[in-house]
């Protein structure tokens, strides 16, 4: 049985959502390993052993990781560190987005970003799920959102009668319902939230400072080194 955790990035023009996939041990040893790099981090700087991993707040100094604030090096120590034990153990990662300009432009009437992508992410995690072997199944846990009931019947709707495009699958491989959780609790969710921000920023952010330039490749790597699909449509 295989876990994706499934979060989103994006700004006006591009939506994107990625998925962490990795067997059920597999993310039993990454919450070991967190659990270490919180404990190491608690130690050295003070913060909650139990502390969210959270892409926005850790970079920025802000909320539970304000102890880092103006502290970029040390920050990126542990961004780096926590993405790094999801690679160690096994995490792979998908992603997919859309330009949404386009988007709009394309359709009189445009679906909404969260939904085009959604499918489209949850087709290739279906397809990762074949490609694992075996009568394999793949449990979907997402972060809250504000839409869970809608795409919760998409889903249903995707699984009895497929998409409107021919070449749909019926995500036979994605076990029902969709999860959904929060990244509190979920170690999961903390790691598909740290790896799609540096996504998005690869994509959407120029920073031309080197500092910045120089930890975002860094991160960067960590990342591409586990990374089994990317695409962004332009419709």
């Amino acid at each position: 049985m295989l876990i994706a955790y499934v979060d989103e990035s994006y700004d006006r023009d591009f939506y994107f959502i990625g998925a962490a996939v990795a067997s059920i041990e597999q993310w039993e040893h990454l919450s070991d390993a967190y659990g270490s790099i919180r404990r190491r981090t608690a130690a050295e700087h003070g913060t909650d052993p139990r502390i969210e991993f959270h892409a926005h707040e850790l970079m920025g100094g802000n909320g539970a990781w304000a102890r880092f604030r103006g502290r970029h090096r040390e920050a990126a120590g542990v961004y780096i560190a926590a993405l790094r034990a999801s690679r160690e153990c096994g995490v792979r990662y998908l992603f997919r987005g859309v330009d949404v300009a386009r988007l709009n432009a394309r359709y009189r009437y445009p679906p909404q970003p969260h939904a085009v992508v959604f499918e489209h992410l949850l087709e290739q995690i279906d397809a990762y799920t074949v490609a694992s072997g075996g009568d394999e199944q793949t449990i979907i846990v997402a972060d809250q959102i504000a839409t869970q009931n809608d795409h919760q019947r998409a889903f249903a709707g995707y699984q009895s009668a497929g998409r409107d495009d021919a070449r749909s699958s019926r995500l036979r491989h994605i076990s029902a319902p969709i999860n959904f959780a929060s990244s509190a609790g979920s170690d999961g969710l903390q790691a598909i939230d740290l790896a799609v921000y540096v996504h998005f920023r690869r994509e959407r952010i120029d920073n031309a400072h080197p500092a910045a330039q120089r930890t975002l490749a860094r991160q960067w790597r960590q990342v591409e080194a586990v990374l089994t699909h990317d695409h962004t449509w332009r419709p």
